[in-house]
């Protein structure tokens, strides 16, 4: 039951449920728990995210776990260089995978999580790249090739998305609509003062509850039972707990798939304008 919303699985908790497997994962791997990485100058080493990416096949997308059911989560981790890691978590239903994994996995509901190994500089909003002195990184299996979510947030950066709207989809208002979100120091922030990263998902619902509820696009009903299909994030900074969101949000309703949409948020600090991540999202909205 915590990691549900609405008769499915939680998006904002799901991913939360991935990431502490990547900072278990990191710990076990290296011989020293995440959370004491230290580097040469003491700092706490943090394995910031910078993309997350969820697939989650239509129709039922989230929908397809509910309250009371178990699943198997099966995990990969690499890293490219001493600070970057990549890695995908798999998501079955319970009891569906044989006891001996195979050597390709069937096709599952996904969660693909990457980080970059960071310190705290002048403050939450300051995070600086480093690598831990004290952990055995070299245990976490290598790749050869930088991750390819990296290149992916750099162009969404540029683009203010990851997906783009195909030609026949229709906008559901002309431009942006703008939704701020004070940032609620008592819930969103985690044990080391930070934002935490899987929240800015429920950010991003809020805002896109927020702009679809002011268009009148759908019935309220409806908009609760909204299902992730797919999302791209990614994540260009943080905010401090005293900070609030300006959040730009985008939608079109998607041409030969009833109810499907596809909404972009674009988030920035509202202290210095500062662009922090960038959201795209195909949901299914239910018509009855």
């Amino acid at each position: 039951m915590p990691v549900t919303s609405w008769g499915a699985l939680s998006e904002a908790a799901l991913v939360a449920t991935a990431g502490d497997i990547r900072w278990s994962d990191l710990g076990r791997l290296t011989g020293v728990p995440a959370s004491r990485h230290r580097n040469t100058e003491q700092r706490a080493v943090y394995a910031s995210f910078y993309y997350v990416g969820v697939e989650a096949a239509p129709p039922h997308g989230l929908a397809a776990y509910a309250p009371d059911d178990d699943v198997e989560i099966v995990s990969t981790l690499t890293r490219f260089g001493r600070s970057m890691l990549d890695g995908t978590h798999h998501v079955y239903a319970a009891g569906m995978l044989p006891e001996q994994l195979p050597g390709e996995l069937p096709p599952s509901l996904t969660v693909r999580l990457s980080n970059v190994l960071v310190c705290e500089g002048s403050g939450p909003d300051d995070l600086r790249i480093t690598t831990p002195a004290n952990a055995d990184l070299e245990a976490v299996p290598v790749s050869a090739t930088e991750p390819d979510s990296y290149r992916a947030i750099r162009e969404a950066r540029t683009a203010g998305r990851f997906i783009a709207p195909p030609a026949d989809a229709e906008p559901l208002w002309p431009g942006e609509r703008e939704v701020v979100y004070r940032i609620n120091a008592d819930r969103d922030v985690n044990g080391v003062g930070l934002v935490y990263f899987a929240n800015y998902i429920a950010f991003a619902d809020y805002a896109e509850r927020t702009a679809l509820e002011a268009a009148g696009c759908f019935a309220p009903d409806a908009l609760n039972r909204r299902i992730t299909l797919r999302r791209s994030i990614g994540y260009y900074g943080n905010a401090r707990f005293d900070d609030s969101l300006v959040m730009l949000v985008e939608a079109w309703r998607l041409a030969g798939r009833a109810g499907d949409i596809l909404v972009h948020h674009r988030v920035r600090r509202r202290s210095d304008d500062r662009l922090i991540a960038v959201s795209s999202v195909e949901k299914r909205v239910p018509s009855a």
